[in-house]
């Protein structure tokens, strides 16, 4: 075995412990349901090794993304099963997750139909353990995403709803829509041609990355809302938007993004334009 190889069988080993471990700490003061986060990290592990079988050998990343929306419905059902309490935060927060992993599977999955590959696998497919890294990855995101809401889930504290929960609400439905909006456009400007290269209308004139921003918000609202909830180490849930503003900030979205962007467009005056004068994430009405 490689050197190369020996360090992706340990990173396929890891991932699943570190995230259970954390999990499992993350509960822990949850006295009547310690363990209810690690049964939905295993199960949604277990979905993606199932899935990465068949992926693997077909070399294929066409349901990557869709089992991703399979595995948080997996999450967010098997919570329900297992709470010993439901309340309507609890139920909000539910149908909050549902909403958004429902909505993102399929666009992803009709996108993928109709472009029928995605660029960020062309070479990890060919190499067993890379992909699997990548689908236990996808099972971490699923997990580490959702984590505020499913902790104040299965929390044994279910604060009422009050008028500021209801301000939450409407602001995260503002921000699930305009992810929508801001998916779609890029989806529609890339069927047609176009004046420029790169999309730089709708709301994409406010912000470089107005999906990603939207991404964001809606898990930091999300973890306004399951505050109420949490208890003792349930804090620890609160790296959910962390992780999802690192992870698109630093890992896979935005710094891929830019450096694919110049690469492309950087000789052109338009980009270099569009670029010196719209902002990377806040919109510039509010500069």
């Amino acid at each position: 075995m490689t050197k190369t190889a020996h360090q992706q069988l340990t990173l396929c080993i890891l991932i699943p412990l570190i995230l259970c471990a954390y999990t499992a700490a993350t509960g822990y003061t949850n006295t009547q349901s310690p363990m209810i986060l690690v049964y939905i990290t295993v199960l949604s592990l277990t979905i993606h090794w199932i899935a990465a079988v068949p992926a693997i050998i077909l070399k294929t990343e066409k349901f990557y993304d869709i089992i991703g929306t399979v595995a948080v419905w997996g999450i967010i059902i098997c919570c329900y099963l297992l709470s010993p309490m439901n309340s309507l935060r609890s139920h909000l927060l539910a149908g909050i997750c549902l909403l958004w992993t429902t909505r993102l599977g399929l666009f992803l999955l009709y996108r993928i139909h109709n472009h029928k590959k995605d660029s960020r696998f062309d070479s990890i497919k060919r190499q067993p353990l890379s992909f699997m890294i990548a689908w236990e990855m996808s099972a971490t995101w699923t997990v580490a995403t959702t984590l505020c809401a499913t902790a104040a889930m299965t929390s044994m504290t279910q604060a009422p709803l009050s008028s500021v929960d209801i301000g939450l609400l409407c602001g995260w439905l503002v921000a699930w829509l305009a992810e929508a909006l801001a998916d779609w456009q890029k989806y529609q400007f890339k069927q047609h041609k176009q004046k420029t290269p790169f999309i730089c209308t709708g709301l994409w004139a406010y912000c470089r990355y107005p999906n990603y921003l939207s991404e964001m918000l809606m898990w930091i609202l999300v973890a306004c809302l399951s505050w109420p909830n949490l208890t003792g180490t349930l804090y620890m849930s609160l790296i959910s938007p962390c992780f999802v503003i690192i992870l698109l900030t630093s890992i896979s979205g935005i710094n891929l993004q830019e450096a694919a962007n110049e690469k492309r467009f950087g000789k052109l005056r338009s980009y270099q334009k569009y670029k010196k004068d719209t902002p990377l994430l806040i919109p510039k009405i509010f500069s």
